[in-house]
């Protein structure tokens, strides 16, 4: 989508295509599209069926946006607590709602523990007698809730308080339009149809002219703090700057990352690989075949099914307030090492238990599994795009 969003230049084409009073609210709205996008699953797994059937299922808020110049469609229950210079009430003098059927009438007064009176009310307009001095009583309290939604409809507005209405099919003596009509003053139709169609101001200079808003280029690529926290970059070393990060070397490590995340380095999935992390048919066959390696060297059981009681891949886990994410996690089933948790890290350096920082990573990982398991044996280990598998125990110096 965002590739989409780049290519086409849709924020600035929408922004041009749309009114003027409606251009911040579309943008709003494109620009939320992307973060919603990311919200779906972690923005992980998704496929365009699944991510069109998310936005119809609902619950997604749209962006609230501020336009001095906009409307505010609002009931009179939802306009409490709001003010506005300019207020209009609409459809002012509807008359009184028909009678209600199959209803309910509770007499229960507040220092009584129970109801003295529950009444089923078929029909409003034909009451049995006993519900009569009820019936009364709700229409009264009905009557004082309008006076009361009145009030909150005039006490809006800062300035000026407008009346709407059309001409109702039955009298309706106690409305808004009758209680108000005589105080009010009368606007010709034809006036207010010419003041809304008079021809606005010739744009200048200033106001034909917009712009939209752009942050300054960012490198591509995750700052240092970010791999040290669990990204699954291989490159991490201190100083680095935007074009090591971005470098043939990093891409590579990434997109065979992302096929072992997939565990199949299929042509479409090595395709897929090559167009997100911008690299060619051949870059994309040399990380295709550091998977390989990996899924076909000494650490080839961890996916193995029959070797394995668990396994997971990008397991996220929050460990002394940082959010670790673990390339994979297994538990063993076989008999020698029933119940043991490996923590693996995939690296496509040849060396990188030589990396103190690598090092540091890899046992805040084992700590953060041992800390959920704290009976069970936890082992850890580098997967290197070579084929070997390189343990790290406390001292740092077994090999596997």
């Amino acid at each position: 989508m965002q590739a989409i969003y780049f290519d086409g230049d849709v924020l600035a084409r929408f922004a041009a295509a749309a009114p003027a009073s409606q251009r911040d609210a579309v943008l709003a709205n494109l620009s939320a599209l992307l973060g919603v996008s990311l919200q779906q699953g972690g923005g992980r797994f998704a496929t365009p069926y699944a991510f069109v059937r998310a936005l119809k299922s609902g619950g997604v808020l749209a962006p609230a946006t501020v336009n001095p110049q906009a409307l505010r469609l609002l009931t009179v229950h939802g306009a409490k607590g709001l003010e506005a210079q300019v207020v209009l009430l609409l459809d002012t003098d509807t008359p009184e709602r028909n009678a209600d059927t199959m209803g309910v009438l509770i007499d229960w007064p507040g220092e009584a523990a129970w109801p003295s009176k529950f009444v089923f009310l078929a029909s409003e307009s034909q009451p049995p007698a006993c519900s009569m001095p009820m019936l009364a009583a709700e229409r009264l309290e009905r009557q004082r809730e309008e006076l009361n939604a009145l009030y909150v409809a005039l006490t809006r507005a800062r300035r000026t308080l407008a009346l709407s209405s059309i001409a109702p099919y039955r009298s309706a003596e106690r409305s808004w339009w009758q209680r108000l009509s005589d105080l009010a003053q009368p606007v010709a139709l034809a006036d207010a149809l010419a003041t809304a169609s008079a021809p606005a101001t010739a744009p200048t200079a200033e106001n034909a002219v917009f712009y939209i808003k752009e942050l300054p280029p960012a490198p591509v690529g995750y700052a240092p703090t970010a791999i040290k926290n669990g990204s699954t970059l291989d490159v991490c070393r201190s100083g680095e700057g935007a074009a090591e990060l971005d470098a043939l070397s990093t891409r590579l490590g990434l997109a065979m990352h992302r096929l072992l995340e997939w565990g199949d380095a299929t042509a479409a999935n090595v395709a897929a690989c090559a167009r997100e992390f911008a690299l060619t048919p051949e870059q994309g066959a040399e990380a295709a075949a550091m998977a390989a390696r990996i899924l076909q060297g000494e650490g080839a059981w961890a996916w193995d099914n029959n070797v394995l009681a668990w396994q997971g891949n990008e397991v996220e886990l929050l460990y002394q307030r940082q959010c670790l994410r673990l390339d994979r996690l297994v538990q063993r089933a076989d008999p020698q090492h029933a119940g043991h948790w490996w923590v693996l890290d995939y690296k496509s350096a040849l060396t990188p238990q030589e990396k103190p920082e690598l090092l540091a990573q890899l046992r805040d990982y084992r700590a953060a599994v041992q800390a959920i398991y704290p009976d069970a044996v936890v082992k850890a280990a580098f997967l290197t795009a070579q084929g070997a598998l390189i343990e790290v125990n406390e001292l740092n110096r077994n090999r596997a």
